[in-house]
Parts: C-alpha cells; sequence; structure tokens
C-alpha cells in the first residue's frame, strides 16, 4: 500500500484514499444492484441480457483502478470473435461503430434490439462482426465501467441508459436566462455519482449576470460537495480553456436543461457548428431541443465528446429512499456517531448528521436537499 503512494504529499494521499472509499461503495452498491437485476432477469428470460459481475476490491486495487480510470494504466485486448468499437451514434435498430478500420454502420442482432434504450447507448463498446450479406453486426455490448441513466420517460419501469463508460459528466447550467434550477442539478448529480462517472458543472451565459458573485453563489453548496464548478460564456469565450483542460483526454457527455447554451458550447469547444443551436423562448423562459439524438465527437487531445439532447426533468431509476444517504458524502464523517445505525438523518434523536447541519459543518442546502428527495422518493415507493 506504501508503495503506491511514494512521492505523493500526505494531502494527495487522504484525496486519493477518500476517493477510492467512495469508489468502492459505488462498486458495493453497483453489486447489490446488479445482484437484483440478475434475479428479475432470470426469472424474466436468462437470455435477455448479460449481467456484469462486480466485484468488491481491496483498498490498494481500488487505488489502482482510479489510476486506470485517469490513463494511467490499462489497455483494450482485441477479442478474437470480431473488432472491438466504440458505439458513437444510436439509431433505431442500428448504430454507428468506431473502430481502428473507421465508423462503420452495424445493425443489431433482435436480442438487443428489444431492449435497445436499456442495452446500447453511445459510448458503450462492442463487438462487431461481417455478416454473410456483408452487413456488420453488433453481436455483444461488453460490460460497462459507468453509465449516466435515468428512468425512460414513456416507460417509468424501464431505464434508459443517456451514455456508457464515460468519465465526466459535464452538467450545463445557467444563472440567468433560463434561470438557475437547482433541484435538477440535485437529481442529475445524484444520477452521475449512481453510474460512477464525477460530475463537473459548467455555468454557462456568465456574461449576462451583473453581479457574478451574486449569480455564482446557490453553487457555492455543491464546490463543498467536491463537485467542481466551471464558470463559461460559449458567447465571448471565457473560461473555455479551463473547461477544456477538465476534460482534456476523458471521454465526457453534455447534459442540460433546454436552453442553457448547451450546443452553442460545444459548437465554441469544439471550433465548427457541431450541433443547431436555438433561442429561449419568450415569456416562459424555456428552451427549444436543438439536439434531437445523442452523438459522439473527437476533439484534439484525446478528449471525446457525447451531446445529447437537452432535458427538462431528470428522474431517478431504481433508487430506494434507504440508499439515498450513500450519495451525500458530507454525511460520511458524521453518519456513524448517529445513536441509530440505520438513522434516516430526519427525525431521530442524537442524530449526528442534524447536528452537524446546525453547527454549520454540513450544508444546510444539502441537507435541504437530502430530506426533499428523500420525501420524494419515500412518496414514489408508497
Amino acid at each position: 500500500m506504501q508503495g503506491l503512494f511514494d512521492g505523493l504529499d500526505e494531502g494527495t494521499q487522504r484525496s486519493l484514499l477518500k476517493r477510492a472509499s467512495r469508489r468502492r461503495r459505488s462498486m458495493e452498491r453497483e453489486a447489490a444492484r446488479a445482484q437484483r437485476e440478475k434475479s428479475s432477469i432470470a426469472a424474466h428470460s436468462a437470455k435477455r441480457r448479460r449481467v456484469r459481475k462486480v466485484q468488491v476490491p481491496e483498498q490498494r486495487e481500488v487505488a489502482l483502478l482510479l489510476m486506470v480510470e485517469d490513463g494511467l494504466a490499462g489497455g483494450e485486448k482485441q477479442r478474437a470473435d470480431g473488432d472491438v468499437g466504440v458505439v458513437t451514434a444510436v439509431y433505431s435498430g442500428c448504430c454507428d461503430v468506431r473502430t481502428d478500420d473507421g465508423v462503420r454502420l452495424a445493425w443489431l442482432t433482435s436480442d438487443v434490439a428489444r431492449q435497445q434504450k436499456t442495452l446500447l447507448a453511445v459510448g458503450d463498446r462492442v463487438v462487431v462482426e461481417d455478416a454473410d450479406d456483408e452487413r456488420h453486426i453488433v453481436r455483444e455490448v461488453l460490460p460497462r465501467r459507468t453509465r449516466l441513466s435515468r428512468p425512460d420517460p414513456h416507460h417509468e419501469a424501464m431505464e434508459r441508459v443517456i451514455a456508457a463508460n464515460i468519465d465526466v459528466v459535464v452538467l450545463v447550467v445557467s444563472v440567468q436566462d433560463p434561470p438557475l434550477r437547482p433541484r435538477l442539478i440535485d437529481r442529475c448529480i445524484l444520477a452521475i455519482e449512481r453510474g460512477g462517472a464525477r460530475p463537473l458543472v459548467c455555468v454557462n451565459k456568465m456574461d449576462l449576470p451583473e453581479d457574478r458573485e451574486a449569480a455564482l453563489a446557490p453553487l457555492a453548496a455543491y464546490a463543498d460537495a467536491e463537485v467542481s464548478i466551471v464558470p463559461v460564456s460559449a458567447a465571448t469565450d471565457e473560461g473555455l480553456e479551463a473547461l477544456r483542460a477538465a476534460i482534456r483526454g476523458k471521454l465526457c457527455v453534455f447534459v442540460g436543461h433546454s436552453g442553457v447554451g448547451k450546443s452553442s458550447l460545444l459548437n465554441a469547444l469544439i471550433g465548427e457548428d457541431f450541433a443547431i443551436t436555438g433561442a429561449v423562448r419568450e415569456g416562459d423562459g424555456r428552451g427549444r431541443h436543438t439536439t434531437t439524438t445523442s452523438a459522439m465527437v473527437e476533439l484534439p487531445g484525446g478528449t471525446s465528446v457525447i451531446d445529447t439532447p437537452g432535458v427538462r426533468a431528470f428522474g431517478l431509476w431504481d433508487l430506494r429512499a434507504e440508499d439515498l444517504g450513500w450519495y451525500f458524502p458530507e454525511f460520511d464523517e458524521w453518519a456513524p456517531a448517529c445513536r441509530f445505525h440505520n438513522c434516516s438523518h430526519t427525525h431521530e434523536p442524537d442524530c449526528a448528521v442534524r447536528a452537524a447541519t446546525e453547527s454549520g459543518s454540513v450544508s444546510k442546502y444539502r441537507h435541504a436537499t437530502y430530506l426533499r428527495l428523500l420525501e420524494e422518493l419515500s412518496g414514489e415507493a408508497g
């Protein structure tokens, strides 16, 4: 263990161990979730879906895993039964797949096509084979390392995977035109962390507010929770270099509420019209969708960006109320001191989390966010 940290200062070691601990808890939750999926799928059809097996490594292995995710180790292996590629766009019954030979159109097998919204997303690694009729066929979707998903808007019992194997999810927001939507941010960050990726809040349109400090003040609670905040302006190019540096060498997906300027921001980053842009509607301050399907584009420096359609709501897939506290890392220091091991941090006596909130050690806004989400999840369960 010590050899892994040779040459690192004490602060960096603590930071790495903290990230490793959070990653380990995330993997434990994913293992439990995978087991529930396995039981459900076996009852329906054992052949329908391949369930990822998740092993919970020791702390040293988690630290090494973080190094792999940061690009310091690891590599892609070629499959003997076909070419391994990355899905760059998804259509009905087929998808674009980038391999060493370029981008090719590949058709889905009937098993994958039936559950396409769950089983296949931009960013997925797939095995592609040549069929007898000279078409390319997706034979297998390889296990995902991360994902961003939400309930399907038309079928809430179905998971819709937005993007797969991403390193960073860039949540694009604006503080003006349209105004900031903290509840959407809360739900998105929760979904991002559940899926194993890292959230980054990109605040666009910073050329509009007269008082920048006051405009950014509502985001302080997220910064306290170790979420990166990057203020930018697609109109003036402010902050674009900082954003490029934050995502350099990563596979990232851009998501955001309609009208926040996500497409304009991507055009400014890429330097060309990657996405069609539109104006915010007058009257209600809502945006119009200018991206209708997800697609991946390559940027210099090994960066890959996935653009997605704008969202007006973001549901949480398969999250139980009793598991919500796991996704508020600022509670970790205090929760062990609660009188009850299953404390909900709402009404129980001698709750250390509530005491820390009252003393200012835990953000009052974040605790209020937790209470609101807990009430919503409890209502959905009921």
